[in-house]
Protein backbone atom coordinates (compact mmCIF):
# COMPACT_ATOMS: atom_id res chain seq x y z
CA UNK A 1 0.00 0.00 0.00
CA UNK A 2 1.20 3.31 -1.17
CA UNK A 3 0.25 6.21 1.67
CA UNK A 4 1.01 9.37 0.35
CA UNK A 5 0.19 12.80 2.56
CA UNK A 6 0.12 15.65 0.26
CA UNK A 7 0.47 18.56 3.52
CA UNK A 8 1.76 21.36 1.41
CA UNK A 9 0.24 20.74 -1.69
CA UNK A 10 1.42 20.79 -5.50
CA UNK A 11 2.38 24.33 -5.96
CA UNK A 12 4.90 23.74 -9.12
CA UNK A 13 5.10 20.56 -12.23
CA UNK A 14 8.39 19.94 -10.66
CA UNK A 15 6.52 19.01 -6.97
CA UNK A 16 4.45 16.65 -8.89
CA UNK A 17 7.30 15.03 -10.62
CA UNK A 18 9.09 14.65 -7.13
CA UNK A 19 6.34 12.92 -5.96
CA UNK A 20 5.75 10.46 -8.56
CA UNK A 21 9.74 9.80 -8.88
CA UNK A 22 9.74 8.11 -5.50
CA UNK A 23 6.52 6.44 -6.10
CA UNK A 24 7.98 4.87 -9.17
CA UNK A 25 10.50 3.98 -7.59
CA UNK A 26 8.72 2.47 -5.11
CA UNK A 27 6.47 0.77 -7.52
CA UNK A 28 9.21 -0.62 -9.61
CA UNK A 29 10.03 -2.74 -6.62
CA UNK A 30 7.00 -4.80 -6.98
CA UNK A 31 6.55 -8.07 -8.79
CA UNK A 32 5.59 -7.51 -12.00
CA UNK A 33 2.59 -9.36 -11.65
CA UNK A 34 1.78 -6.96 -8.20
CA UNK A 35 -0.52 -4.65 -8.19
CA UNK A 36 -0.44 -1.62 -5.62
CA UNK A 37 -3.41 0.09 -3.51
CA UNK A 38 -3.13 3.53 -2.87
CA UNK A 39 -4.14 6.19 0.05
CA UNK A 40 -3.70 9.80 -0.50
CA UNK A 41 -4.81 12.52 2.28
CA UNK A 42 -5.56 15.30 0.40
CA UNK A 43 -7.04 16.82 4.01
CA UNK A 44 -4.70 19.76 4.28
CA UNK A 45 -3.84 20.25 0.16
CA UNK A 46 -4.00 23.92 -0.97
CA UNK A 47 -5.20 24.35 -3.97
CA UNK A 48 -3.05 23.20 -6.88
CA UNK A 49 -1.46 25.75 -9.43
CA UNK A 50 -2.87 25.26 -12.50
CA UNK A 51 0.57 23.15 -14.24
CA UNK A 52 0.68 21.57 -10.54
CA UNK A 53 -3.22 19.94 -11.86
CA UNK A 54 -2.11 19.20 -14.93
CA UNK A 55 1.22 17.74 -14.58
CA UNK A 56 -1.03 15.77 -11.49
CA UNK A 57 -3.45 14.00 -13.97
CA UNK A 58 -0.93 12.98 -17.04
CA UNK A 59 1.43 11.42 -14.20
CA UNK A 60 -1.49 9.53 -12.39
CA UNK A 61 -2.51 8.06 -15.90
CA UNK A 62 1.02 6.29 -16.03
CA UNK A 63 0.18 4.24 -12.63
CA UNK A 64 -3.35 2.95 -13.70
CA UNK A 65 -1.81 -0.32 -14.97
CA UNK A 66 0.06 -1.08 -11.98
CA UNK A 67 -2.68 0.27 -9.52
CA UNK A 68 -5.92 -2.17 -7.96
CA UNK A 69 -7.29 0.90 -6.48
CA UNK A 70 -6.69 4.28 -4.88
CA UNK A 71 -8.51 6.46 -2.86
CA UNK A 72 -8.16 9.89 -1.88
CA UNK A 73 -9.20 11.81 1.27
CA UNK A 74 -10.46 15.33 1.11
CA UNK A 75 -12.27 17.69 3.09
CA UNK A 76 -15.88 19.07 1.92
CA UNK A 77 -15.57 22.33 2.83
CA UNK A 78 -12.61 23.59 0.24
CA UNK A 79 -15.03 23.70 -2.82
CA UNK A 80 -11.68 24.54 -5.50
CA UNK A 81 -10.08 22.17 -4.31
CA UNK A 82 -12.36 19.58 -4.48
CA UNK A 83 -13.46 20.47 -7.66
CA UNK A 84 -9.75 20.00 -8.91
CA UNK A 85 -9.08 16.68 -7.09
CA UNK A 86 -12.25 15.25 -9.04
CA UNK A 87 -10.98 16.55 -12.06
CA UNK A 88 -7.57 14.44 -11.81
CA UNK A 89 -9.71 11.23 -10.85
CA UNK A 90 -11.92 11.95 -13.28
CA UNK A 91 -9.04 12.35 -16.08
CA UNK A 92 -7.23 9.40 -14.60
CA UNK A 93 -9.46 7.35 -15.96
CA UNK A 94 -9.34 4.37 -13.55
CA UNK A 95 -12.75 3.19 -11.86
CA UNK A 96 -11.09 1.98 -9.06
CA UNK A 97 -10.17 5.76 -8.61
CA UNK A 98 -12.02 7.41 -5.83
CA UNK A 99 -12.45 10.59 -3.70
CA UNK A 100 -14.02 10.35 0.12
CA UNK A 101 -14.39 12.78 2.22
CA UNK A 102 -15.34 10.62 5.49
CA UNK A 103 -13.34 7.73 6.88
CA UNK A 104 -16.20 5.24 7.41
CA UNK A 105 -16.36 5.21 3.65
CA UNK A 106 -12.90 5.08 2.91
CA UNK A 107 -11.84 2.56 4.77
CA UNK A 108 -14.11 -0.08 4.29
CA UNK A 109 -14.08 0.38 0.04
CA UNK A 110 -9.74 0.16 0.70
CA UNK A 111 -9.86 -2.76 2.89
CA UNK A 112 -11.67 -5.25 0.48
CA UNK A 113 -8.54 -5.81 -1.10
CA UNK A 114 -6.02 -5.03 1.62
CA UNK A 115 -4.45 -7.43 4.15
CA UNK A 116 -5.26 -7.29 7.75
CA UNK A 117 -1.65 -5.79 8.25
CA UNK A 118 -2.96 -3.58 5.79
CA UNK A 119 -5.62 -2.70 7.03
CA UNK A 120 -4.23 -1.72 10.70
CA UNK A 121 -1.29 0.64 8.96
CA UNK A 122 -4.20 2.21 6.58
CA UNK A 123 -6.41 3.06 10.05
CA UNK A 124 -2.92 4.22 11.43
CA UNK A 125 -2.04 6.31 8.39
CA UNK A 126 -5.22 8.15 8.26
CA UNK A 127 -5.39 8.44 12.34
CA UNK A 128 -2.06 10.59 11.98
CA UNK A 129 -3.27 12.84 9.69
Amino acid sequence: MLEIRAAVGYRTAADVDQLFDVIDTEVVRLDPATKHVTVVDWRCCPVMSPEAAQRIAKRIVLTNPKTERSAALAVADAPVAVLQFLRVIREAGLPDRRLFFALDELVPWLTEVLTVTEAARLRQFLAEG
